[in-house]
C-alpha cells in the first residue's frame, strides 16, 4: 500500500537512494582504476611507436603488470580492512584512500594534459605556475581536468559494479595464495608460532561484507539450495572461470617480470601514472654514455674540444667601460671564437649570390625591422592550396571537397605573405597582377628554439638557445652580442664618413622591442633586456594597460592567456619612426605578433570562418592567421606612409610552427615535429630583387646576415664597418646572402644545424645540410625518443622510426634505410653530444656556472 509522502521526503528518500549507489567502495575504486587505467592508454600510444615490433608482439601485454599491482593492493586493502579492529580499521581506509587519491590525481592529470597539449607532462616543469603571468596558462588546461573529471565520474557510476567485481577477481586470487601460504606455513610451524588472525575470505571477489550488498548474496545463496548436483557443479564450474583466467593473467605476468628483457622502451611503457614524477625527476643525461656502434663520426675525439678561447682584442672597443654584450672583451674572459670551433663554415670567402650581384649598392638600409611571427609554419605563409593543410581540412568533410564559403576564406587567407615572399604558386586563382615586394624568401628555414623566447634569444644573438628548461638564458651567460649590443656598439665608435656616402651613416641607432603580449611571463622583460634592448624601449601588455602608455591605457580584452591583438602597437610604430625623422636617428624595431598564439582566438568583430569539419582548433588557427596577415599589411603601409619602405630591410622569420597537421599537438612542449622546426624566413626590401633560395638555414643566420648585407650596402660609416667587419666573421652561421656551403671543404664536416625543442633541456632536433631531407631526433635525457624521419618521403613524419635505445635505434635505421644512414645518424649523434656539453660551457651553466664555482 503507498504512502503519502511530502516533498521533502520525497527529495530525502532520492537524496538517500543517490548516496547509496554513488559514493561507496565500489564507486572510489572504479574513479581511481578508470583513471590509472586511461592514463596507461595514453601513456602507451603516445610511444608504442618507439617499441621494437618483435618485442611489442612478444612482451606487450607486460606494460600493464604495475597498474595491476596498484590496484590489486587497493582492492585487497579495501578487503582486508572489514575484518580489523576498529583503530586498525580506520588506519588501513585512511591509507588506502591517500593511495587512491594519488593515483587517481595523477592519473586524471596526466589524461588532461595529453589532450590539451599533445605530449605528456613532465613535473619537472611544474614549478612554472608559480609564475603569476603562468595562471591564464593554467586555466586554458582546466577545462580538460573538469571534462575528465566529468566523464571519469559518469563511468565510474555505471560500471562501479562489474569494474569492482573483475578486479575482485585478481585480488581474490592474491588473497586466496596468500591464505594458503600461510596455511601451509601453520603446518610446518612450530606449534606456538601457529596462530595469527586472518581475514575473512571473499570467495566470490564481492563486496560481502557490504551492508547494501549482503542481502543479494543471501538471496544466491537460497537459490543454490533448489540445484540439482549436476547443475550445482556446472555452475561451481562456471563461477571459477574468472578466477581461472585472472590465475592465468597474473602467472603470464609473473612470467614477464622474471622473463622479460630490459629494454628501456618496455621498461619505460611499463610504468604506471602515480611513478611518472619519480621517473621524471630522476632521469638524467644520455648522452655521455652513448654506445659506438660503427665507429663512424667524431666519437670522443673532440670531448676536449671547445671553441671557447680568449676574446680578440678589437681597437675599437671603449678601455674605459664595458659595454653590454662586450664584456668577456673588458674583463679578458673566455669568449666564443669562431677560429677554433670544429663546426663553423664560413662562406664570406664566396661571392653575393648571382641574384644579388652588382644589385646591392642600390639598396640603401637605414632600419632594420625583425618581425617574428608567432606559431607561424612555413606553410601557412603563404598557404597553399592542395598542400598537407588543404588536404587534411578536406578530408573533414564528407566528400572531401571545402565548402566554398571555406574556400573563398582560404583563397584570401594570406595575401600580405604572398606579397612578401612573392611566391604565388599556391594554387589559388590570383586575377590581375601578382606584385612581389622583393627580397630573399628561403623555402627551407629552421628555428633555432621551439620555445618563443629560445627562438628569440637565438635569433637575436646568432646563437644556439640554453639547454634548459623553459626561459633561464636570461639569468646565464648570453655568449655572443645580440643586434641590439652591436647597433650600441657602433654609436660608440667615432664618426668617420667617405665622402658621396649614405646621409644617414652617421645617425645613432635606437633599439626597440614592441608587442602586445605581456613581458611579465617567465622573465620575458629580463631576458629582452639582457639581449641590449633598452628598458624604456620596451613595450608589452602591462605598459600599454597603464595610465603611463602614450596613447592612452589599452581596454581590449584579452584574445589568449597571454596578449590582445596587435593593433593598439601601430600607433607606437608610427611614433618611431616619427622621431627617427624629427631626431636623425636609425631605428632597430624587434615584434612578434600575439593573435596567432593559442588558443587561436579572433578579436571581437572580426568574423571567424569554418575552415573543417571537426578539426576546430586548427580552423581557428588559421583564422588567426589571417588576422596576423592583414596586420603585416599595416605594418608595411605604415612604412610606406613614413617614407621609409625604401630603406627599411624588414625580416619576417617564425618563432615556431605548430604540428596539428602532423600529430594533432596544439603545444610544441617535448614535440620534435617537422611542422614546429619549418618556419617562414624572408629579407624584404623594396629594392632586392625578389627570389627563393632553397638550401637549409637556420634563423641563427639572420643576424650574421644583417651585418654583412650593412656592409654590402654601403649602410655604416668607417668606424661601423670595422666594427662590423670584425664581429660577422665570429658568428657560427653563414651569411643568407651568399652561397652556402653544406660541408667544410677542408675536413669534409657536415654543416650541421640543432633546433631546442619546448622546454629546452630534453630534446633537440639535428639535420645536415649535406642532407636536409633527414630530420633527427636526439634525446639529451633519459625516458625520451630518438627519431628519424625523411621528410622529403613522409613530409607528415607518419612513418618515422623511433627507438628509446640508441643501439636498438641505428639497427632499424639500417634495416629501414640502409647502413649509411644508420651510419650518419651515429655521426649526428656524437656532434650533437659534444654540441650539448659545449652549449652548457657557452652560456656558464651548470657545473660551468662561474657564480657556483666563484
Amino acid at each position: 500500500m503507498m504512502q503519502n509522502t511530502t516533498p521533502s521526503q520525497a527529495a530525502l528518500a532520492f537524496a538517500r537512494a543517490l548516496l547509496k549507489r554513488v559514493p561507496n567502495r565500489q564507486f572510489f575504486f572504479t574513479f581511481t582504476a578508470l583513471a590509472v587505467w586511461g592514463a596507461k592508454i595514453i601513456h602507451i600510444y603516445a610511444h608504442i611507436n618507439a617499441v621494437h615490433q618483435n618485442l611489442l608482439h612478444r612482451w606487450g601485454y607486460s606494460f600493464v603488470t604495475q597498474d595491476v599491482v596498484v590496484l590489486t593492493l587497493i582492492r585487497l586493502l579495501d578487503q582486508w580492512s572489514t575484518g580489523l579492529p576498529t583503530r586498525s580499521q580506520i588506519a588501513v581506509l585512511v591509507f588506502t584512500a591517500i593511495f587512491m587519491f594519488i593515483n587517481a590525481l595523477l592519473s586524471v592529470v596526466s589524461i588532461s594534459f595529453y589532450l590539451v597539449a599533445g605530449s605528456e607532462i613532465h613535473y619537472s616543469n611544474i614549478s612554472l605556475p608559480n609564475d603569476p603571468s603562468s595562471k591564464s596558462l593554467m586555466l586554458s588546461g582546466s577545462v580538460a581536468f573538469t571534462s575528465v573529471l566529468c566523464a571519469n565520474i559518469l563511468l565510474s557510476w555505471l560500471l562501479k559494479t562489474p569494474c569492482y567485481n573483475i578486479h575482485g577477481y585478481v585480488a581474490e586470487v592474491i588473497h586466496r595464495s596468500i591464505v594458503n601460504a600461510w596455511q601451509f606455513l601453520r603446518r610446518i610451524l612450530p606449534r606456538q608460532n601457529r596462530y595469527a588472525p586472518l581475514p575473512k575470505a571473499d570467495l566470490e571477489g564481492q563486496a560481502e561484507s557490504f551492508d547494501d550488498e549482503s542481502s543479494d548474496n543471501d538471496l544466491q545463496e537460497q537459490k543454490t539450495q533448489h540445484l540439482s548436483p549436476f547443475q550445482f557443479q556446472l555452475r561451481t564450474a562456471l563461477r571459477s572461470v574468472p578466477f581461472a583466467l585472472a590465475a592465468i593473467f597474473l602467472l603470464t605476468l609473473l612470467y614477464a617480470a622474471l622473463a622479460r628483457p630490459s629494454d628501456r622502451s618496455l621498461i619505460f611503457l611499463s610504468y604506471t601514472a602515480a611513478l611518472s614524477p619519480f621517473v621524471d625527476f630522476s632521469s638524467g643525461p644520455t648522452l655521455q654514455d652513448l654506445p659506438t656502434v660503427f665507429g663512424t663520426g667524431i666519437q670522443h675525439s673532440w670531448d676536449n674540444v671547445t671553441a671557447l678561447a680568449t676574446a680578440e682584442p678589437f681597437d675599437w672597443l671603449p678601455k674605459d667601460q664595458a659595454l653590454a654584450g662586450f664584456e668577456d672583451w673588458h674583463l679578458k674572459r673566455p669568449h666564443y671564437n669562431a677560429d677554433v670551433d670544429p663546426l663553423k663554415i664560413s662562406n664570406l670567402g664566396q661571392d653575393l649570390v648571382p641574384t644579388l650581384k652588382d644589385k646591392l649598392q642600390d639598396v640603401p638600409i637605414r632600419h632594420v625591422v625583425l618581425c617574428f611571427l608567432e606559431s607561424t609554419r612555413n606553410d601557412v605563409f603563404p598557404i597553399k592550396k592542395d598542400g598537407n593543410i588543404w588536404n587534411l581540412l578536406a578530408s573533414s568533410f564528407p566528400d572531401n571537397t571545402i565548402p566554398q564559403e571555406a574556400q573563398e576564406k582560404l583563397a584570401n587567407l594570406t595575401p600580405t605573405a604572398n606579397y612578401i615572399t612573392g611566391d604565388y604558386d599556391d594554387g589559388f586563382d590570383h586575377q590581375g597582377s601578382k606584385p612581389k615586394r622583393g627580397g630573399v624568401h628561403f623555402t627551407n628555414a629552421h628555428t633555432t628554439g621551439t620555445f618563443t623566447f629560445k627562438s628569440l634569444v637565438g635569433t637575436l644573438c646568432g646563437i644556439g638557445p640554453l639547454l634548459a628548461d623553459f626561459n633561464l638564458d636570461y639569468a646565464h651567460h648570453i655568449y655572443q652580442p645580440c643586434l641590439a649590443h652591436i647597433f650600441e656598439a657602433l654609436n660608440q665608435v667615432s664618426n668617420t664618413t667617405d665622402a658621396g656616402s649614405r646621409p644617414f651613416n652617421d645617425f645613432k641607432w635606437q633599439s626597440y622591442f614592441y608587442s602586445a603580449a605581456t613581458l611579465g611571463y617567465n622573465n620575458q622583460q629580463e631576458l629582452m633586456e639582457a639581449t641590449g634592448f633598452p628598458e624604456e624601449h620596451l613595450i608589452g601588455l602591462e605598459w600599454l594597460r597603464s595610465e603611463n602608455a602614450t596613447h592612452g591605457p589599452v581596454t581590449l580584452p584579452r584574445i589568449n592567456g597571454f596578449a590582445f591583438e596587435e593593433d593598439p602597437l601601430e600607433d607606437y610604430f608610427r611614433d618611431v619612426f616619427v622621431q627617427a625623422k624629427e631626431k636623425e636617428e636609425r631605428v632597430f624595431l624587434s615584434h612578434i605578433t600575439s593573435t596567432s598564439h593559442h588558443a587561436y582566438k579572433l578579436p571581437e568583430g572580426e568574423e571567424y570562418v569554418p575552415l573543417a569539419n571537426g578539426h576546430d582548433m586548427l580552423s581557428h588557427y588559421l583564422n588567426t592567421e589571417g588576422y596576423d596577415d592583414r596586420w603585416l599589411r599595416k605594418i608595411l603601409n605604415l612604412l610606406d606612409e613614413q617614407g621609409v619602405a625604401n630603406e627599411t630591410l624588414i625580416v619576417f622569420v617564425g618563432d615556431h610552427g605548430i604540428s596539428m597537421p602532423e600529430n594533432g599537438a596544439v603545444s610544441p612542449y617535448y614535440n620534435p615535429s617537422i611542422g614546429i622546426d619549418h618556419v617562414p624566413l624572408v629579407l624584404s626590401h623594396p629594392l632586392l630583387p625578389a627570389f627563393d633560395i632553397h638550401d637549409a638555414v637556420h634563423s641563427s643566420q639572420i643576424l650574421p646576415t644583417i651585418l654583412d648585407l650593412l656592409l654590402e650596402t654601403g649602410s655604416l660609416n668607417n668606424a661601423s664597418r670595422q666594427v662590423a667587419s670584425d664581429l660577422v666573421r665570429n658568428y657560427e652561421g653563414q651569411s643568407l646572402i651568399r652561397p652556402l656551403l653544406a660541408k667544410n671543404e677542408t675536413t669534409g664536416q657536415g654543416n650541421w644545424q640543432f633546433v631546442v625543442v619546448n622546454p629546452g633541456r630534453a630534446v633537440v632536433t639535428a639535420r645536415d645540410a649535406r642532407h636536409p631531407e633527414r630530420h633527427l631526433a636526439i634525446p639529451l635525457i633519459d625516458n625520451v625518443e630518438w627519431r628519424l624521419s625523411n621528410v622529403d618521403e613522409d613530409p607528415m613524419e607518419h612513418d618515422s622510426v623511433q627507438s628509446f635505445d640508441f643501439t636498438s635505434f641505428t639497427d632499424v635505421v639500417s634495416r629501414r634505410f640502409g647502413n649509411d644512414v644508420a651510419q650518419w645518424v651515429e655521426e649526428g649523434a656524437f656532434i650533437a653530444r659534444w654540441w650539448a656539453e659545449e652549449n652548457h660551457k657557452r652560456w656558464q651553466y651548470g657545473e660551468y656556472d662561474e657564480r657556483k664555482t666563484s
